[in-house]
């Protein structure tokens, strides 16, 4: 007979069955919450990334012909407050060419690649992405213009 009454007051409790589902409802807003200041904090760590300056010497380049010719360029990265970053990663391309490399603590990256233009092209341009921690991506198209000599 004690069997039975827990039965029915277990069927009969309609509170307990229906505050099951918001809990579990609860539980997984709570959770997914959690998972995403987890996830932010791992992949960002930085609230208010800065802004960075960068230049590049020369920014404009002389090549002899329609063979790919090495060009040099010396790209200079800085905080808004003038100071060198280290570690930050440049990329420069185009014209059939890529080149990289990191920052060094006076935040100077010197950057060697290949460029080349078309018979029937006598300028080009290349653009430049650069990436820090803790900083907005600087990325500019048409930073450097190449000019073919006759």
């Amino acid at each position: 007979m004690n069997t039975k009454r827990k039965k029915r007051n277990f069927l009969e409790n309609e509170s307990a069955v229906l505050g099951l589902p918001m809990r579990l409802t609860v539980s997984l807003i709570i959770g997914t919450i959690a998972l995403i200041a987890i996830l932010s904090t791992i992949l960002n760590p930085c609230l208010f990334p800065e802004r960075m300056m960068v230049s590049i010497t020369p920014q404009v380049t002389t090549v002899q012909g329609s063979n790919p010719e090495n060009v040099s360029f010396t790209v200079f990265v800085n905080d808004t407050d003038g100071f060198p970053l280290s570690g930050a990663s440049v990329i420069i391309k185009g014209l059939g060419g890529a080149g990289s490399g990191f920052s060094d603590k006076n935040g100077n990256v010197f950057i060697r690649m290949q460029v080349s233009l078309e018979n029937a092209t006598y300028e080009g341009y290349l653009d430049i992405s650069v990436r820090a921690p803790c900083h907005v991506p600087y990325e500019y198209k048409d930073i450097v213009k190449i000019v073919k000599r006759d």
